[in-house]
């Protein structure tokens, strides 16, 4: 595994499960209020849980307290989220040659590895990946994080439901199963009960598209129901197609009565207006074909759905195309500004040392505008409808910022050079794009607190144990330096301590019990 000398994972964490631990000495965060709570309150665990906040009003002052730890004076918030990534797509870059798909599947596991550890040590204690062609390295991966052979945060596990033919539920023949081989993309039959898509025909009746989503939870074990909508061609599908509004809604009807969450691939208008239209819980991604109407905003904070944005994809993958609309768009000028200050950065912190020159090689290519994979395919058509993302995209989810619609955090970690635990570079992309006019701060610290916190929570349907700082609460919390609500950029970074199911799991500040 790459080095973590900067993290000091604990081992010997001396209180059991039964005894109670007093926090004290901290700027609580009191994420719902957009304020800090008194110095004086304290946090009681026990059994993995908050299980009083003296100080506040109403709250327990008889529980005996075991141990106590003083946080120093440091800032207590709760654990942060990433709704959307990729788990076991190793990708350091889709400008690759064989040498580098070789370099990723050697040291694919090393880096799976690491980005879970990197992920505590942002502070993440709950992942969601968003799409898995194969279920069982996941589900492996989670029983050795529960069972603490390696340190990581919780999964969850999206399950795409659609009809054959579509966006995420391509026909594997021919070559492109081939390639699609070679890349280390799906091609596991999508009857296999092990399978992280479930196809029906493109005619299927509502009752049959109820027992997909039913096979999804009960057969491949979903937390998460996923469908995959685009008329853009991708390296898994040319030509996908689209569910009628019927079967959508059957999707997210019997989600909602099976209590599981549901998601979209939304990246077009049409797919925004008929997702909300049929209650999505969340729409991944952002309308990058054209601007959104006031009525298509005013549907969405009407709705419930939470917004995904994954701003982070753009930074990944817009890149200048000759000829392009979009090749001289202020906000492209603005990105590759960040991207070439920002990238060498990310690669030291979040790539094994093994795969680093990778990833570097291919960004370097795409900076000279060399966009072929193998040495062959020309990416430049798949490349077009990342492009106007930079345009179209922003533009969307400025409106949705500024209108005060629900965001929630996640970076699609997983596609080229992106990991999981980048959530402090997604909420850096917001700040990029959507604090750019002089005197103007639509994404301000108390937004940023919350995406990173209980919308992301909601997005994942877990807010009832996750999120905020409250009794009866797991005691998932991220102990960090400064104030968030004036500095965001702390969200995300490297912690300096940080509790997991009331343990302390990284100690990188000296703290005493």
């Amino acid at each position: 595994m790459g080095k973590r000398s900067d993290i000091h994972f604990v081992k010997d964490y001396q209180p059991d499960a039964e005894a109670v631990v007093e926090l004290t000495n901290a700027k609580i965060v009191d994420v719902i209020n957009s304020c800090f709570l008194d110095q004086n309150v304290r946090v009681l665990i026990q059994n993995g849980k908050i299980v009083s906040m003296p100080g506040l009003e109403g709250e327990s002052l008889e529980i005996p307290v075991d141990f106590s730890i003083d946080l120093q004076g440091k800032t207590l918030l709760p654990g942060f989220f990433n709704v959307h990534c990729h788990i076991q797509m190793i990708n350091p870059t889709l400008f690759s040659n064989f040498k580098t798909i070789r370099a990723g599947k050697k040291y694919h596991d090393q880096q799976v590895e690491k980005n879970m550890a990197d992920c505590l040590a942002c502070g993440i204690t709950n992942i969601r990946d968003a799409y898995s062609d194969e279920l069982r390295p996941n589900f492996q991966l989670r029983e050795r994080i529960r069972n603490r052979k390696i340190p990581g945060p919780r999964i969850k596990q999206a399950v795409v439901v659609g009809a054959h033919g579509g966006y995420l539920t391509p026909k594997l023949t021919g070559m492109k199963k081939v390639l699609l081989g070679i890349l280390g993309l799906g091609t596991m039959e999508y009857e296999n009960i092990h399978s992280g898509v479930i196809a029906f025909p493109t005619g299927a009746n509502q009752q049959q598209i109820r027992d997909a989503v039913d096979r999804a939870i009960d057969e491949r074990g979903a937390d998460l129901i996923k469908v995959g909508e685009s008329l853009e061609e991708s390296l898994l599908n040319s030509n996908p197609i689209t569910m009628t509004m019927d079967q959508m809604q059957a999707v997210t009807d019997q989600a909602r009565r099976r209590g599981v969450q549901s998601t979209i691939h939304c990246v077009s208008t049409d797919t925004v207006r008929r997702a909300v239209a049929v209650g999505f819980s969340s729409l991944a991604h952002m309308a990058r074909d054209g601007i959104l109407s006031q009525k298509d905003i005013d549907a969405c904070l009407k709705s419930d759905s939470i917004i995904e944005p994954t701003l982070s994809v753009g930074y990944d993958m817009s890149w200048r195309l000759k000829g392009d609309p979009f090749y001289n768009d202020p906000n492209m000028e603005k990105l590759y500004r960040f991207r070439n200050k920002t990238f060498g950065g990310l690669v030291e912190t979040f790539w094994v040392p093994e795969l680093k020159r990778c990833v570097i090689e291919g960004f370097n290519k795409a900076n000279l505008g060399r966009y072929k994979m193998l040495g062959i395919l020309n990416l430049s058509k798949l490349l077009t409808h990342f492009s106007r993302m930079v345009r179209y995209g922003i533009e969307n989810v400025k409106m949705l910022v500024d209108q005060g619609a629900v965001m929630a955090c996640g970076n699609d970690g997983g596609i080229q050079s992106c990991t999981p635990a980048m959530i402090a570079h997604e909420l850096s992309m917001f700040d990029l794009f959507m604090n750019d006019e002089i005197l103007t701060e639509k994404f301000d610290g108390i937004t940023a607190v919350q995406t990173a916190t209980i919308n992301s929570a909601k997005s994942m349907g877990i807010d009832d144990q996750f999120g905020s700082i409250q009794t009866g609460k797991i005691a998932d919390l991220a102990i960090v330096d400064g104030n968030p609500f004036e500095d965001f950029s702390i969200l995300g970074k490297r912690v300096d301590a940080l509790f997991m199911d009331g343990r302390l799991v990284i100690n990188n500040c000296g703290l005493r019990v």
